[in-house]
């Protein structure tokens, strides 16, 4: 049984603690959070834009902290799940490391290449297992498009188009993500999903070329990439946390190959749909989402005492590193080579 320490109670905190509560082979036992109010026993719940948590805080089952710092030193936790702010992460990760622990960090890795590799050389000869949790690489539509991919049963990959979009939300603590001081903006709060899921896809990429506007936090919030490659292939992504609250949330892709193509939707019911030269097809899919697959993942990998391969940190850190080129691009107006 993995022993679960969780430090933050947002959104993703509780998202992940009802996650948990119901994984087999996982047991929260400890929580911490700054915000005291957040510890008191019963429901724990805190909306944001893809659901809420469902869990209940048991003061007989999980021992509460309000300082981060004493969950790190408690003997039962086995894995320390980081769902604080993205300034957060570095700091936090490089503790729970130094004190033994598993972890799980909560994306982006960090604010930039320079705190990622902080990050790296503190893991460095250390026995425990980091994944960040770039859940998208886990997403079961984007798994399928991986395995679509991978096994050529559509003909060769000829272009892939990938888009986010919401509102600058209005439900993190203290708003820290309307400071791209502290978030990084949506082009690496956002954006940061389909970066990383294009290089997991298809490889690093030669160079990037995008374009962008400022948004909400006074960093770049709206976000359009080309994604160069060797291979005659069209790759690009966009993202925008500046759109009004009535449009909700939304994730989407559009890959084009040989033989048909695939078109995912999350506003759409069913969300995937496969077309063939003249057929289409909803495949049927398991009832889940990428992050409870990520969860379970990693659980599993400190069980059987296996790197998560997955998502390694060096491939996390990458992701940053290919924003941080994506940022360079806007502001330069020139192609990045990586």
């Amino acid at each position: 049984m993995v022993k679960v320490g969780i430090i933050g109670l947002g959104g993703m905190g509780n998202m992940h603690f009802g996650i948990y509560e119901g994984l087999p082979g996982a047991e929260v036992v400890a929580l911490a959070d700054v915000e005291e109010e957040r510890l008191k026993p019963g429901a724990s719940s805190t909306a944001f834009n893809l659901g809420e948590g469902a869990a209940v805080i048991d003061p007989q089952r999980h021992r509460t902290y309000s300082d981060p710092g004493e969950l790190l030193r408690d003997p039962e936790v086995d894995l320390v799940d980081i769902c604080l702010p993205t300034y957060l992460h570095a700091e936090c990760t490089i503790s729970a490391i130094e004190a033994g622990k598993n972890v799980l960090c909560e994306k982006p890795m960090a604010l930039s290449t320079k705190e990622c590799q902080r990050v790296l050389d503190a893991l460095e000869g250390k026995d425990v297992k980091l994944m960040i949790a770039q859940c998208i690489r886990f997403w079961p539509e984007y798994a399928y498009l991986k395995e679509t991919v991978e096994s050529g049963r559509m003909g060769r990959l000829c272009s892939a188009r990938f888009w986010r979009g919401c509102s600058s939300p209005d439900w993190t603590w203290r708003h820290w993500m309307k400071d791209a001081e502290l978030s990084g903006g949506a082009v690496l709060d956002l954006n940061v999903h389909d970066a990383d899921f294009v290089h997991y896809l298809l490889g690093r990429p030669k160079a990037v070329c995008s374009t962008g506007a400022i948004g909400p936090s006074g960093g770049y919030d709206i976000v359009e990439t080309v994604y160069v490659y060797e291979d005659k292939i069209s790759v690009c992504s966009g993202a925008n946390m500046a759109l009004p609250p009535a449009f909700g949330f939304e994730m989407r892709y559009l890959a084009s190959f040989e033989k048909g193509c695939l078109a995912f939707s999350s506003a759409n019911t069913p969300a995937l749909m496969e077309i063939a030269e003249s057929s289409s097809t909803h495949p049927e899919l398991r009832h889940t989402d990428g992050y409870h697959e990520e969860l379970a993942y990693l659980v599993k990998c400190i069980e059987n005492d296996e790197l998560p391969g997955v998502v390694t940190p060096e491939s996390a850190a990458f992701s940053i590193e290919l924003v941080e080129a994506e940022v360079r691009s806007i502001e330069t107006g020139q192609v990045v080579e990586l």
